[in-house]
């Protein structure tokens, strides 16, 4: 029911190849052996298709013995390992590497390194620090030598060593120009909530001049206060504001002390027919909010652009609001922009509408979009799976033509071919004589169908209709593809055992491995009691990354947070989302799903993104 409730909210990677204007008297380059296969490889890398980029890594290990990017596919082939999780033969790979006679130091560095963050995933710690703190000898480059002494203070912490771990972090610090702010961040947050208050405060005395005993001091005063001690919690803010007085920190303690929170607009259609998604949206914000210093305030939004645009000017009104989340409808959401940009109020639209930001450099939109949907759609198929030749079948709705014509536009990108395309009355049930023109292709040549993949921009019911009726005809092999709205939920086993192979896009999944989104959705069915979906993930995200910015600068104003949005990158917490684009729209991380034995299973998530030094 929520696929068709989005369907009716939303009717209204890798970047290409650049184009390369060769000069008058080209020059005649002559490549070296198996140059293609490994450049092959180093892209399937750089977009993160890493079981494809080991099998190319291997074969040009294989093939070209002597090759003259042997060290790199190597190093490269043990690195992927690990992000795939198969530890053991990463490490059996970096030893093996090592080996090698006469190599090269800076390879023999990075092979080392390698082997102490294999020994670490292992969960040999003796070995890694072994590893480990021998290299930190050598004359390591700036970015090694930061995660070298990152990866030590990572061990250390997970040893419960919170005097050893703080040392090296805050070596590492001295490097972190040249290193991985988010993993450096991550660390340290996790540090100072696994240490004692009397480790607190043994460290902000070892290290008192240390900036980085500034978050040490700011821990102190939290404990002190969740504790009832108000008195400890203000002396420890008196030290903090005393020895670090321009820190984010000691803006941090000032609102700590007051209470004082940050308060944030949520405009979401909580009565009406577009009740449900609002409810599944705010019950998401709700949980981020949770014990941060944001306050959210609710507005009921009208899905008309007038009623939005009146819900934006009284929230508005509001003392102290830096930031207005919502509206989801796309109805809504031109006149609840042109509002907030005409009071000078940031705004976050949840609406796949993107044209919504060019009201103007106050609005952003956060939202999976159907240009996003369908560009990663095309490029796996593309890419990933080879495909040349596709078709589509799309419902006669706005939702179908937006698809339909998105979809069009990608494949002349990607240099695919469209076959054909044909469509259907929206909320068809009996595709009978809407299949006759694709089934009439295929009878002109059984053995070769016409296209390789059909697209169908559908909701699940109408894709495994139409599926069921190409079982008995020669387009049965053709692979079918659609889009979030065919990502299969509870009650709809029946319509799962017609589309096995189907492939589709989401931005989220439930049975994503990575532990962030174990984690949230553990923490969202204690709190309601039910699995999340979307919308409910897409309102945490939005509210999550908004606590991440603020908490680090809480003296942020109104005019400070467009810039501030832009510069926000990458949350470990959050893997479905990276940030905005410099024109105001998120970065989604995007599945690609497909149906297994009767499941919805990942072929390309953004567990794939999380690449850690």
């Amino acid at each position: 029911m929520i696929q068709l409730i989005i369907l009716l909210l939303l009717v209204a990677g890798c970047p290409g190849a650049p184009i390369i204007f060769p000069s008058a008297e080209p020059p005649v380059a002559v490549q070296e052996p198996g140059e293609g296969l490994f450049q092959d490889a180093e892209y399937c890398y750089r977009r993160q298709a890493y079981r494809q980029a080991l099998e190319k890594y291997i074969a040009y290990r294989e093939r070209y013995p002597k090759g003259p990017h042997l060290l790199q596919a190597n190093l490269r082939e043990a690195e992927v390992l690990g992000l795939m999780g198969d530890w053991g033969r990463s490490l059996a790979t970096y030893e093996r590497l090592l080996a090698v006679a006469g190599l090269e130091p800076a390879v023999s560095l990075k092979a080392r390194y390698g082997i102490g963050r294999a020994s670490f995933k292992m969960g040999n710690y003796q070995k890694a620090i072994q590893v480990l703190d021998s290299l930190t000898a050598a004359d390591l480059p700036v970015s090694l030598r930061f995660s070298t002494n990152a990866l030590l203070a990572e061990i250390y912490l997970k040893q419960g060593r919170i005097a050893a771990a703080f040392a090296r972090l805050r070596i590492a610090a001295s490097d972190l120009p040249a290193g991985d702010q988010e993993w450096f961040d991550d660390i340290k947050a996790r540090l100072v909530e696994a240490a004692t208050p009397a480790e607190l405060e043994n460290l902000a005395n070892l290290y008192r001049d240390s900036p980085l005993s500034a978050v040490l001091l700011l821990r102190l005063a939290q404990t002190a206060r969740e504790a009832g001690h108000r008195a400890e919690a203000q002396k420890w803010v008196e030290i903090l504001k005393e020895r670090f007085p321009e820190s984010k920190e000691a803006a941090q303690a000032e609102r700590l002390l007051t209470g004082q929170k940050l308060l944030v607009g949520c405009l979401l259609p909580l009565s009406g027919e577009f009740a449900k998604p609002g409810q599944n949206v705010r019950q998401g914000m709700e949980l981020a909010a949770q014990g941060t210093i944001l306050s959210l305030r609710w507005k009921d939004c009208p899905a008309d652009p007038g009623g939005a645009a009146q819900a934006v000017r009284d929230l508005a009104q509001e003392e102290g609001l830096v930031a207005i989340l919502g509206p989801i409808t796309s109805g809504s959401a031109q006149g609840a922009a042109q509002a907030a940009q005409a009071v000078g109020i940031p705004l976050i639209a949840l609406t796949q509408k993107t044209e919504v930001t060019q009201v103007g450099n106050l609005i952003f939109q956060a939202f999976l979009s159907a240009q996003a949907q369908v560009r990663e759609l095309v490029r796996y198929g593309t890419a990933n799976l080879g495909i040349k030749n596709y078709a589509v079948l799309a419902p006669e709705s706005s939702y179908g033509r937006t698809f339909s014509q998105l979809f069009r536009e990608e494949l002349n990108v990607a240099n695919g071919e469209l076959v054909t395309m044909e469509t259907y009355p929206s909320g068809c049930r009996d595709f009978a004589g809407v299949l006759e023109p694709l089934i009439a292709l295929g009878n002109n040549n059984p053995d070769l169908p016409p296209f390789e993949a059909l697209f169908i921009p559908d909701d699940l019911g109408a894709v495994a209709l139409i599926a069921k009726q190409l079982a008995a005809t020669p387009l049965k092999q053709v692979r079918l593809m659609g889009t979030n709205l065919a990502h299969p939920a509870e009650g709809q086993e029946e319509q799962v055992r017609n589309v096995d192979g189907l492939i589709f896009t989401d931005a989220f999944y439930a049975g994503d491995p990575n532990p962030a989104v174990g984690q949230f959705l553990d923490a969202y069915r204690r709190q309601f009691g039910e699995a999340p979906d979307y919308l409910a993930a897409q309102g945490y995200a939005i509210v999550k990354m908004l606590v991440s910015l603020l908490e680090a600068e809480p003296t942020v104003t109104r005019a400070d947070l467009p810039q501030k949005l832009l510069e926000c990158k990458n949350f470990p917490d959050l893997p479905w989302f990276r940030g905005f684009s410099p024109e105001r729209l998120a970065e989604i991380s995007i599945y690609i799903l497909t149906i297994e034995e009767g499941r919805a299973k990942i072929l390309f998530g953004p567990t794939d993104y999380q690449v850690r030094p």
